[in-house]
């Protein structure tokens, strides 16, 4: 999809349609004026003249470019968050197959520049994007929460209290009791877009980061701006926030190809920045427990950006996150891949999982409008998908493990019951066990493309590649090590999002059982600065972008 494939742009290039000769006012007159409350009737066709300031030459309002990959603009419409790699102009469809999630339906805009869409099923025209229908007998949300007026970016919830925390692209950060009362005002980010929040351990701060590539650092309890905002990504937006679990430090990861550390206490970098051979960092995550000195661990498996990362509770799985519509479950010492998780059809962003030590559960929200319940296990999705009628980029787990929190595109924050939602699990589960998500349970129009359901397997190891076959074989397997232990043969992934690890000194039994803590530095080095080099030496021949989660010691 266009959109999911300009978020994982690789380029930290983005700027505003620039603006030419406005045109006199008295020629855009009040008809046109009228005429624009409503959208053009169905069968409508314009010519390619944009009436808006600067006409063709200029973007409509509202819009953004992005250059993605070096080569290609994509061209963004920031009010309804869709993105289109043709140039907007009336009278040219704007989606590509399969964009929008109702079948039969189009985009366009009119000739002052606001979007709208056909139905050729209904023979109507919207100014609203087309939502898909809830299917008789899914369950309902316990709750729904409005108060947004934009996409909603991050969620988090305070165990202290059970309340839920959004941040919007509206420029506001809100929280709300479970039932959806609001608490409190809400915290007015200086009108910038939020793209990223992370709370503190002890809970009495959160971080937020903004389209400006600034961070801001408030005060929950007060209520207010902690400082000034913190500067270090220029302008370019921050995508990932992520707090030490000693609270000593932040991670912020940007447009910009950068990972930068925090000081929460004075607002300055304590380190030089972590400067990754990609482009965009869409997920920075710091591990629950420290791990031997001297790691980094690539980890190659998903064929499309990595959008998530979340680490098991004990430090020793990572959960992974893909534009490729897959979750991965992976050994953090040896970066084995250990499970694989199908069924959403499109881009998973948000990993989440439940507090219950005994047998807990995966919980993932997808670009394909659901929220789903995993067995760890079996790796089958559990109970009926909890849907929304728009695209999901945040879910959160409550405390007490009995709801779950959803948000993304609709503005507004689902809660739902986790027995509520397993009691929905329909009989015939067994014999679909091994079918499609789209088969189980509400068809090819909601779901689309059916995946391809067989697992995926680690890459045959090469025989003795050389240094150079290290290289050129980069897209087919990936030796990958982070000593002169051993080598590790995985299949390839596309994007490399960082994980960082708090420096501390490990323990005996830690560095008794670690695969990677022998070794000298001096060729943990040089191994290190192949696997930041060589996916440049490929970049610009393939559209696909790097390819690893890693690990680092900091």
């Amino acid at each position: 999809m266009a959109r999911e494939e300009a978020e994982s742009s690789t380029s930290p290039k983005r700027r505003d349609g620039e603006r030419e000769a406005v045109l006199n006012s008295s020629a855009l007159g009040a008809p046109l004026q009228t005429r624009e409350k409503d959208p053009p009737p169905y069968g409508a066709q314009h010519p390619l003249d944009a009436l808006w300031e600067g006409g063709n030459e200029a973007l409509p309002p509202n819009w953004l470019e992005y250059e993605v990959l070096g080569d290609r603009i994509a061209h963004e419409d920031n009010k309804i968050s869709m993105t289109s790699w043709l140039r907007p102009l009336p009278g040219v469809r704007l989606d590509e197959p399969g964009q929008l999630l109702v079948p039969g339906c189009e985009w366009y805009i009119s000739p002052l520049g606001r979007s709208y869409f056909v139905n050729h099923n209904t023979k109507t025209t919207s100014w609203k994007k087309p939502a898909l229908e809830r299917p008789p007998g899914s369950l309902t949300p316990g709750c729904v929460i409005e108060g947004h007026s934009k996409n909603i970016r991050s969620l988090a919830c305070l165990s202290t209290s059970c309340n839920i925390m959004s941040a919007s692209e509206d420029g506001s950060i809100r929280q709300w009791k479970r039932d959806g009362e609001p608490t409190g005002t809400p915290w007015e980010n200086a009108g910038e877009a939020v793209r990223a929040m992370a709370v503190s351990p002890d809970e009495g701060m959160f971080v937020c980061g903004n389209m400006d590539g600034r961070l801001r650092l408030w005060d929950i309890a007060e209520g207010s701006m902690v400082g000034d905002p913190w500067e270090g990504h220029a302008d370019a937006a921050i995508w990932c926030l992520d707090w030490s679990p000693d609270g000593q430090e932040i991670a912020s990861g940007s447009q910009d190809s950068t990972i930068r550390r925090w000081n929460p206490n004075t607002g300055r970098q304590i380190a030089p920045e972590i400067k990754t051979s990609h482009g965009r960092v869409h997920a920075v995550r710091y591990s629950p427990s420290p791990v031997a000195e001297k790691t980094r661990l690539s980890a190659y498996g998903h064929e499309e950006t990595v959008t998530w990362l979340y680490w098991s509770k004990d430090g020793s799985h990572i959960f992974s996150a893909s534009y490729d519509n897959i979750i991965r479950k992976w050994g953090s010492i040896d970066g084995d891949e250990l499970a694989v998780f199908r069924g959403h059809t499109r881009a998973v962003r948000c990993l989440c999982l439940t507090p219950n030590e005994s047998h807990p559960s995966l919980i993932s929200a997808s670009m394909d409008c659901s929220v789903r319940i995993w067995d760890l296990k079996t790796t089958q999705p559990v109970g009926d998908p909890l849907l929304h009628a728009n695209e999901l980029v945040a879910v959160v787990i409550f405390p007490d493990g009995k709801y779950i929190a959803s948000a993304g595109f609709d503005a507004k924050i689902y809660v739902w019951s986790i027995s509520a939602a397993l009691k929905q699990t329909r009989a015939d589960d067994a014999k679909f066990k091994d079918r499609a998500i789209r088969d189980v349970r509400v068809g090819a129009d909601f779901f689309g493309t059916d995946p391809n359901p067989a697992p995926r397997h680690a890459a045959p190891p090469p025989t003795s590649p050389s240094p150079l076959r290290w290289f050129s074989n980069l897209f087919g397997s990936v030796r990958v090590s982070t000593s002169s232990i051993r080598t590790v043969d995985v299949a390839p992934a596309y994007d490399e999002d960082m994980i960082l690890i708090p420096n501390a000194p490990p323990t005996a039994a830690k560095l008794a059982r670690s695969k990677y803590t022998s070794g000298n530095d001096a060729g943990s080095s040089t191994q290190a600065s192949q696997r930041q080099t060589a996916p440049g030496t490929t970049q610009g021949a393939s559209d696909r972008s790097h390819m690893a989660s890693q690990v680092y010691n900091i």
